[in-house]
C-alpha cells in the first residue's frame, strides 16, 4: 500500500500547551489520525483493513492457543487458564508482528496509530486507573444489592499469576484497541463519517466474541456498546496509551482482582471469587459485569462525557473527512 503523499506531522497539537507543561492525557486533534488516509481508496481504506484485522485476530488467537499449550507444563494452572507463560509470551509477539505489519506494509508511523509520545507511561498509567475505578463502580453496586456472592480465594502460592496475569492483559488490551479503534477507526474514518467508522468498528469486534462462552444478547450489546465506548475515547483524545490502559485495567481489575468472569471467561488465580446471585440483569449471569445494565449506563454515560467534551473546533463525529 502506497503511503499519502501529503505531508503531515502526527506530533503537533493545535492547541498548543506551554512547552514546561505536559498534560496528564496529552490530546490530539483526531484529525492528524486521518492524514495517513486521505489520499487513499476505499478499497485501500476499508476492504483491505477490514480482512486484515479478521485475519489477523484468527491468526493471533491460533498463535497464542499453541504456544499456550508448549507451557502447559509449566504450572499446573497453566491447563486450567489461558493465561500462562506461553500465551502471555503469544499476545507480546502477536502485538509486536502487529506493529511491524501496520508500520511497513500501511506504511504507518507509530504516532499515526495513536502512540504519542509525551508521557506515554503516565497516560497508559491513567488509562488503567480509569479503566479501575469504572469497573469498580459496577462491581460495588451488584455488591451493595447482593447479586454477587464473594469469597476471598487467593493463595499463596498463585501470587504469581496477578504479575503475569498483569502483563497478560496489558498486551491483551493494547492488541485489540490497536486493531479496531487506532488502525480500523481512521480507515474508516477517511471514506464515511467518523460515527459510522466507530460504529462499524465495534460491530466488528463484537463479532470476534461472539464464540465466548455464555455470551447473552445482552451481552453483545455491551460488546458493541464498549466498542463505541473506547472509540469515542479515542477520538476524543487520539491517544493510544489512554484507551489501551482502559481497556486493559478494567479486564484485569475484573478478573484478577474480584475473580468476575470476563465475557463468559472466569481465570485461576484471583484475589476473590465472586459469583453471580439474583438478577442476572444487574451481575451479568454466567457472562460477567460485562452484561450488566449497570455497564450499560456506565457506557452511556462515558460516550455522552465525550462528546461533551470534545473541543467544538476539532473534528467532529459526524462529518465526512474527504473532500
Amino acid at each position: 500500500m502506497s503511503p499519502t503523499t501529503e505531508p503531515h506531522d502526527s506530533h503537533s497539537v493545535r492547541h498548543a500547551l506551554p512547552k514546561n507543561k505536559t498534560p496528564l492525557i496529552p490530546a490530539v486533534d483526531f484529525d492528524e489520525r486521518l492524514a495517513p488516509w486521505r489520499t487513499r481508496n476505499l478499497i485501500i481504506s476499508v476492504i483491505v483493513p477490514t480482512i486484515l484485522v479478521m485475519v489477523v485476530v484468527f491468526c493471533s488467537d491460533i498463535l497464542v492457543g499453541i504456544m499456550g499449550d508448549l507451557s502447559a507444563s509449566v504450572s499446573s494452572l497453566a491447563v486450567m487458564s489461558p493465561i500462562n507463560i506461553g500465551s502471555t509470551l503469544g499476545r507480546i509477539l502477536a502485538v509486536l508482528l502487529c506493529l511491524l505489519l501496520l508500520t511497513k506494509v500501511f506504511r504507518l508511523r507509530l504516532p499515526d496509530l495513536g502512540m504519542v509520545r509525551e508521557n506515554r507511561f503516565g497516560t497508559w498509567i491513567t488509562g488503567v486507573g480509569f479503566g479501575f475505578a469504572a469497573v469498580t463502580i459496577v462491581y460495588l453496586l451488584n455488591v451493595l444489592v447482593g447479586a454477587l456472592d464473594v469469597t476471598f480465594t487467593m493463595k499463596a502460592n498463585e501470587l504469581w499469576m496477578l504479575l503475569l496475569a498483569a502483563v497478560f492483559f496489558a498486551f491483551q488490551g493494547f492488541f485489540e484497541e490497536l486493531l479496531f479503534r487506532f488502525f480500523l477507526i481512521p480507515a474508516y474514518a477517511a471514506r464515511i463519517t467518523v460515527a459510522g467508522a466507530i460504529g462499524l468498528s465495534s460491530i466488528l469486534f463484537a463479532f470476534i466474541h461472539l464464540n465466548n462462552p455464555n455470551l447473552t444478547i445482552f451481552g453483545l450489546v455491551n460488546l458493541v456498546l464498549y466498542g463505541v465506548v473506547f472509540g469515542t475515547m479515542y477520538w476524543r483524545t487520539g491517544n493510544a496509551w489512554f484507551v489501551a490502559g482502559w481497556h486493559s485495567g478494567w479486564n484485569f481489575v475484573l478478573a484478577m482482582l474480584y475473580g468476575s468472569h470476563v465475557s463468559g471467561n472466569v481465570l485461576p488465580g484471583s484475589i476473590v471469587s465472586s459469583a453471580p446471585s439474583g438478577s442476572a440483569l444487574l451481575n451479568g449471569g454466567e457472562f460477567g459485569l460485562e452484561g450488566s445494565v449497570l455497564t450499560t449506563i456506565l457506557g452511556i454515560a462515558i460516550i455522552a462525557w465525550c462528546i461533551k467534551t470534545k473541543k467544538k473546533d476539532t473534528t467532529a463525529v459526524v462529518s465526512k473527512r474527504v473532500r
